[in-house]
């Protein structure tokens, strides 16, 4: 079994064997569920914390195809990923899909393919923490990409953020089954990385962690109104 499958089953097999907290506060939980079947609704937040992420579960429509965003960027989840990927803080894996836990079956049906991080930061976390969240879920992943160089679009100009499309890069003759292909993304700042990928991988569909404020403001007129894919 690879490393990222193993610690996604350790983490399960502790919570169901011990008492269960919360991954985020480390309030007990066994208060509020304990009549409930962990098999069928396995549960990692409080009330409290799971309140403090911030829904969106929108569409978007951008050069026809469709951008599914579950949450809005704002600072408790900008705090929240900084101790999951900066502080390696790997038992918040699955924290980020537990709203979506009831659909969490649907990805099965795709190729998930996920962004990449540089080799810098991949060395200094010693995990994918993208792959990582899709693996707690036992959901499978494949990792097509790489990166020239380490960037953060947040740092850069609007000119160069188009250079993401030098920087980002596809392996070669790296094999993609059969499967509709599924982009994902942790947190769409500009938009930009996700363009380029999209470019070399042509995606069925888009699913988005996250995506800041200023993003869902200019693509507003994008929004569709239809039942999601996963909501």
């Amino acid at each position: 079994m690879p490393l990222c499958q193993s610690i996604g089953s350790s983490v399960r097999s502790y919570i169901k064997a011990n008492e269960r907290l919360c991954l985020i506060c480390n309030e007990s939980l066994d208060t509020i569920h304990s009549l409930m079947d962990l098999s069928v609704f396995p549960s990692f937040l409080c009330a409290s914390c799971r309140s403090k992420l911030k829904l969106h579960q929108k569409i978007y429509t951008i050069d026809g195809l469709q951008w599914h965003v579950l949450y809005e960027y704002d600072e408790f989840l900008e705090r929240l990923f900084f101790r999951y990927k900066e502080q390696c803080d790997i038992l918040l894996a699955p924290v980020f899909l537990e709203a979506i836990q009831d659909s969490i079956d649907r990805f099965q049906k795709f190729t998930v393919c996920t962004l990449c991080s540089s080799n810098e930061k991949y060395m200094h976390r010693a995990f994918d923490p993208l792959k990582e969240i899709f693996l707690s879920w036992n959901i499978p992943t494949q990792s097509p990409f790489y990166k020239r160089k380490d960037h953060k679009q947040s740092q850069l100009s609007k000119d160069q953020r188009q250079q993401v499309f030098k920087v980002l890069r596809k392996k070669e003759h790296y094999f993609l089954n059969s499967k509709n292909i599924l982009l994902a993304d942790d947190v769409c700042t500009t938009g930009s990385t996700l363009r380029a990928a999209v470019s070399l991988v042509l995606p069925q569909y888009v699913f988005v962690l996250s995506a800041h404020p200023l993003w869902i403001e200019d693509h507003r007129q994008m929004v569709v109104e239809k039942k999601g894919l996963f909501w």
